[in-house]
């Protein structure tokens, strides 16, 4: 891989990118010593969104670690974080107005590696492969999200839980309950059996360990699927 920047860690990260599986090395060479494709670094507390060089980019994280933020009326909503490895952006390259409905905010020093339109539709043009994988991975996060919303849409007492944990936890690894069971299960809108069984299947899963009202978050990447 050709440009001087890159870490051994980027390297193996760039090795594992959806968008290049399957595609010649020369190819990524040439795509990657592109002046196109640059990297950007955001210092911690910044917001990625502000400077507007995200737009149209499908953004590669390569380190630090990101928090995803969405404002609603009511509250602010923490959806989920990214860490290196994880793409972002992917659909809104190729909108004509792109509009962001999050907020993306670096809590760490941050480097992220950008993919502008015109770069991707030249590689899609070039080795349609890379269109392949676009297509694939979109079409992952259509069925990722249509099974989120059927979660609350049944009011999944286990989804229901995992979204109250990830809000709390403020991209920490511990939440403490400042509320009983029974008025935890009040305000999630389910029975106090169905907490239970949900903070059981969690458990069970390795994603957390209660102790009392301090829940330790054991797995960040599956408590957030």
């Amino acid at each position: 891989m050709e440009k001087s920047w890159l870490t051994d860690t980027d390297c193996v990260i760039l090795d594992g990118f959806f968008l290049l599986q399957g595609i010649s090395p020369a190819l990524v060479d040439t795509i990657l010593a592109d002046d196109r494709c640059q990297s950007a670094v955001y210092e911690k507390g910044q917001s990625l969104h502000a400077s507007g060089q995200l737009d149209n980019c499908l953004v590669l994280v390569l380190s630090g670690r990101i928090e995803v933020r969405q404002q609603t009326a009511e509250r602010d909503l923490i959806l989920r974080f990214l860490g290196p490895g994880e793409p972002f952006g992917a659909a809104t390259v190729f909108a004509e107005n792109p509009a962001y409905v999050t907020q993306l905010l670096a809590l760490t020093k941050t480097r992220v590696l950008l993919f502008p339109r015109a770069l991707l539709s030249e590689l899609m043009e070039r080795d349609f492969t890379a269109a392949e994988n676009y297509m694939v991975f979109l079409t992952g996060r259509i069925q990722f999200l249509n099974g989120r919303i059927q979660s609350l849409i049944s009011g999944s007492a286990e989804q229901l839980l995992r979204d109250f944990l990830v809000r709390e936890s403020a991209g920490g690894n511990v939440v403490i309950l400042d509320s009983s069971i029974s008025d935890l299960a009040r305000q999630l809108n389910i029975s106090r059996a169905s907490l239970y069984r949900a903070f059981d299947a969690l458990e069970q899963g390795g994603y957390i360990e209660k102790t009392g009202k301090k829940i330790a978050i054991l797995n960040w990447d599956g408590l957030q699927l």
